[in-house]
């Protein structure tokens, strides 16, 4: 509590030192109809500023993962914390309506290769300049480079170029039309950058609070890898002040510590705790739980560049000797998911309901078998990186090896999760499996699997994780993205789910998750969208 208060001192001062400066230091899923219909974007604001008599002046959320890095091009982390900086041409409301962010207004050419964008006047960076079109097509043009690629480069590979038609106008061309266009705009990878920022700090942008430059409810002004992230309240925003001046996300690797933070008063929100502390504080005097719908899912992937879970026999024996209902009553109560019944979660558009897959061991045996592995094989897994995962494989391990499957756990710390998931090479990754976190943040399947799951084009797996391969998946895929008539999206992705999921398996689907957040009751007008985006320049905390 000294070191934050601390903080909270030195934010002040921050303030002060900035007002005396002038701050100008630039240093420092519903589609658009076809046509010249214009569509307009939400007038929603901030919330108002809170009284300081009566609320606090800093919010603290604990968590349990710092970002890896705050850029949206190439950020992996999750969709939790940029938007506190990073504004982007549309986004999703906390409803999951697509609305407009710094574009007042979109229109789509009638050949439906041509999207215009009208920004919004006035906008301001956190260090005065205003956002004009020059700063949208410098960021476009980064993410588009296939020279020098960022992460969701390939993602977004269905835009050709970004035009300037005047300082408040922009145009992104198409190769062809896109079913999926608007749902993928709201994604992380189209948060907008600062054109000077790009050209001065290339791809150290978001490694440090000085590379970083925004038009978002708050500005980073302190970042302590793996213990804190500061930010203070941008009061320039262009949809208003946010409710409460400072913004601490504090580190808290360990769930049960979270809850005790929260519990003791030194945090005001916890996420990511465990079904069991959930169940517990639910109803604590002081204390509620905020479940909202999340379109994420956990699943364990397998590596197809293996020898052995290359067969798809073995990964779907793998698939058949799991017990996903035992697992999901033994460690996921109803604060932490249900079974999964597809390759996306059924908020996800796309979704098709193949059910859960049931355990079936002489099945599995059988495939086993006629693979050539009926005395079975050693299969390293590499898990602990998101919560009860060592548990989940305990149970697998157990279920395992009633085929003869030896299971082989590999706790790894999140540093080397994250550094085996960016960019390595087959001979380089060592498990056989890995377990995943998933959901679009477009919220849209183009995303959700093609992204991860058609043939990648080089060796490493920036995307694709697993190196897996299937040329009927790629056809259906990749022919979804260019089809703009919905009924004919779903069919496509329904044939390519039950390939995924059942015939030639990329992963084991275990739980549809939910975002759970749990805090005081002190704690106003919070809201989080179903990709996990908190929206918390609208929250505020009672004293």
């Amino acid at each position: 509590m000294k070191r934050l208060l601390t903080l909270v001192m030195a934010l002040a001062m921050t303030a002060s030192l900035a007002a005396c400066s002038g701050g100008n230091d630039s240093s420092s899923s519903a589609p658009a109809s076809s046509g010249a219909a214009s569509t307009p974007a939400s007038s929603d604001g901030a919330a108002a500023p809170a009284d300081s008599a009566d609320y606090k002046d800093t919010l603290i959320l604990g968590t349990a993962s710092d970002q890896d890095i705050m850029d949206g091009q190439n950020n992996v982390t999750n969709d939790k914390i940029l938007r506190t900086v990073y504004s982007q041409l549309i986004r999703r409301n906390a409803d999951s309506v697509i609305e407009g962010d710094l574009a007042e207004s979109w229109e789509v050419s009638e050949d439906e290769l041509t999207w215009t964008f009208h920004l919004k006047k006035g906008v301001k960076f956190h260090n005065g300049k205003e956002l004009t079109a020059k700063d949208v097509k410098a960021s476009y043009d980064r993410l588009l480079n296939a020279d020098d690629p960022q992460r969701y480069t390939a993602t977004m590979n269905y835009i050709d170029r970004c035009e300037m038609v005047d300082d408040y106008t922009v145009q992104l061309i198409t190769k062809q039309p896109s079913g999926p266009m608007l749902a993928s705009l709201c994604a992380r990878a189209n948060l907008i950058l600062d054109a000077d920022y790009i050209e001065k700090y290339g791809r150290d942008i978001g490694t440090k609070p000085e590379t970083i430059n925004g038009t978002g409810p708050y500005k980073l002004v302190e970042w302590n890898k793996d213990e804190e992230m500061v930010f203070e309240r941008f009061d320039d925003y262009f949809r208003g002040p946010a409710a409460t001046k400072n913004l601490i996300i504090q580190i808290i690797p360990e769930a049960n510590s979270r809850a005790i933070a929260l519990e003791s008063g030194e945090i005001d929100i916890a996420d990511g705790l465990n079904g069991e502390d959930v169940a517990r504080l639910d109803g604590t005097d002081g204390i509620k739980v905020e479940a909202r719908e999340s379109n994420g899912q956990h699943l364990y992937q397998f590596n197809c560049k293996d020898p052995i879970i290359a067969d798809t026999r073995v990964r779907q024996a793998i698939s058949y000797a799991i017990d996903r209902h035992v697992i999901c009553e033994t460690l996921f109560g109803d604060y932490e998911g249900t079974p999964c019944t597809a390759p996306l979660h059924p908020l996800t558009f796309g979704y098709t309901d193949l059910g859960v897959i049931e355990r079936d061991v002489e099945k599995a045996k059988s495939l086993l078998a006629e693979a050539g592995y009926a005395d079975g094989f050693d299969l390293t897994v590499m898990t602990g990186n998101y919560a009860k995962s060592t548990q989940v494989c305990e149970i697998m391990k157990e279920q395992l090896a009633e085929v003869g499957i030896n299971l082989i756990l590999d706790v790894v710390e999140n540093a080397t999760f994250k550094a085996n998931l960016n960019g390595v090479t087959p001979d380089q990754f060592k498990w056989g499996m890995f377990n995943m976190g998933a959901g679009p943040g477009s919220v849209d399947a183009d995303e959700g699997l093609r992204r991860l799951y058609t043939t990648p084009t080089g060796e490493t797996n920036e995307n694709n994780y697993g190196w897996y391969s299937n040329a009927k998946v790629d056809e259906l895929l990749n022919a979804a993205a260019i089809t703009t008539d919905s009924e004919e999206r779903l069919k496509l992705y329904a044939e390519a789910q039950q390939i995924l999921y059942i015939d030639d398996p990329v992963g084991i689907w275990l739980n549809d998750r939910k975002n759970i957040y749990v805090m005081s009751d002190k704690v106003e007008n919070f809201s989080v969208e179903v990709k996990n985006i908190v929206f918390f320049e609208n929250i505020s905390v009672r004293k």
